[in-house]
């Protein structure tokens, strides 16, 4: 299952009743730098079953393995040497906590419910998708513009520039849209 940006929306309270199902996945994979605030290179599989994991990656053969001793977390992904960049995830989390993140997400929901609303209000604005989570795609549209594509460009562009609100972008149904995570 692909929970990479979304996975972790489970923790808010605007989504009770949106994961039913989840807990019969056979694995997760999220993407703790999505959602979670961390830098980008830390992502995560949760697996049902380790040992079809181990199977799927380890070079060691199971006549090799010594599962007396503490897992060889090399055999259970691509990587076979890495870098400890779990790290910085577990730091976060002991940092922040469950409640903290939690409190972080309906944040983050409540804001792009907000935005949404003020998007809605205006007649110089299109909604063009908002989910049940953070993500809005919109576009600015005053009546009687021309070339609504690089109009919203060169907003994106001056948006990215001043470095105050990030808004990346997107093509839906062959029109360029904004989008706010």
């Amino acid at each position: 299952m692909d929970g990479a940006y979304g996975g972790f929306g489970i923790l808010a309270e605007q989504t009770t009743g949106l994961y039913t199902g989840v807990e019969r996945a056979d694995s997760l994979a999220i993407d703790p730098h999505k959602w979670l605030y961390l830098p980008v290179e830390c992502g995560c599989a949760l697996v049902r079953d380790k040992q079809a994991m181990r199977d799927a990656f380890s070079v060691i053969p199971p006549y090799l393995r010594d599962d007396a001793a503490l897992p060889w977390f090399s055999e259970f992904g691509v990587q076979q040497t890495r870098a400890f960049k779990a790290l910085k995830l577990w730091l976060t989390i002991q940092q922040i906590g469950a409640q903290g993140y939690r409190e972080l997400i309906s944040r983050d929901i409540a804001l792009a419910r907000d935005l949404q609303a003020r998007i809605r209000a205006r007649d110089d604005f299109e909604l063009l998708a908002a989910g049940p989570l953070s993500v809005t795609c919109f576009r600015y549209a005053p009546p009687g513009a021309r070339d609504l594509d690089a109009l919203n460009r060169a907003l994106l562009a001056i948006v990215q520039q001043e470095g105050r609100a990030f808004l990346t972008s997107t093509e839906l149904d062959g029109r360029l849209a904004l989008v706010s995570v």
